[in-house]
């Protein structure tokens, strides 16, 4: 019997792909159920993956086949805001979300035990960029998150999805809901993904700048945690669009 579950929805023959399903295996315990929702195009690459690796991990891996091609953010965030389906195959009352473009760093995999209490924590938004993020207090992408199964059905049973991103209706500040969020201070060693203030951190999810000018700055902190932490490097090197 497991204690949490992790998932990550991929329906694609993405490359990095296994790299990130042993990286979630190898830096969590074994209280971890891990979770694959694959689509019909994958669905043989998937399995092979999944065979590889549950030979080394006792079996944690299970796969979901949600019969589709592929998905987009509007598919997806209906997916993830719909009581049916993902939450039917969650039987933990915590769940991490993780994606192919997050890492755990092993070396600071014991933080997670620090937000195991809280109903929903991501990597923080940057203040100054989004402001439609302000209602929830910048915290935060979904990318990489830890969830509390019963607050979220409760958000769906009670707050109308209107189709926005499914990272800001899970995050945000509803008068008739109690959502426990860490601060965003504490927010920010959960995981960074657009702040990095030199802080030891749990995991990264798409820390690296899409903007090229800002990608050649050496000052911007993409290359300190390149430097930092080998496993940046690896991820990054098996991105489609980098």
């Amino acid at each position: 019997m497991f204690k949490y579950t992790a998932i990550i929805v991929e329906p694609r023959k993405h490359k990095a792909l296994e790299f990130v399903l042993n990286n979630v295996c190898d830096c969590l315990s074994d209280e971890w159920r891990i979770i694959l929702f694959h689509g019909k195009n994958n669905n043989e690459y998937a399995n092979e993956i999944v065979e590889k690796l549950n030979s080394l991990y006792k079996n944690r891996i299970s796969l979901v086949n949600l019969y589709v091609d592929n998905l987009n953010q509007e598919t997806y965030s209906h997916l993830l805001a719909n009581k049916n389906t993902i939450y039917q195959h969650i039987e933990t009352e915590i769940f991490l979300v993780f994606q192919t473009d997050s890492i755990i760093l092993k070396e600071n995999s014991h933080m997670i035990n620090e937000y195991l209490n809280y109903d929903y924590v991501g990597s923080p938004w940057l203040r100054s960029n989004y402001q439609p993020t302000k209602n929830c207090d910048f915290i935060g992408n979904g990318g990489f998150s830890l969830r509390n199964k019963k607050k979220m059905l409760e958000i769906i049973e009670k707050i109308p999805y209107n189709n926005e991103y499914e990272d800001l209706y899970f995050s945000t500040n509803y008068n008739n809901i109690l959502v426990n969020k860490p601060s965003y201070e504490k927010a920010l060693c959960f995981c960074v993904g657009e702040v990095y203030n030199n802080q030891t951190t749990l995991a990264v999810h798409q820390f690296w700048p899409w903007d090229y000018k800002i990608k050649d700055n050496p000052n911007h902190y993409y290359h300190t945690l390149m430097k930092k932490y080998s496993d940046c490097k690896n991820l990054l090197s098996l991105q489609d669009s980098f």
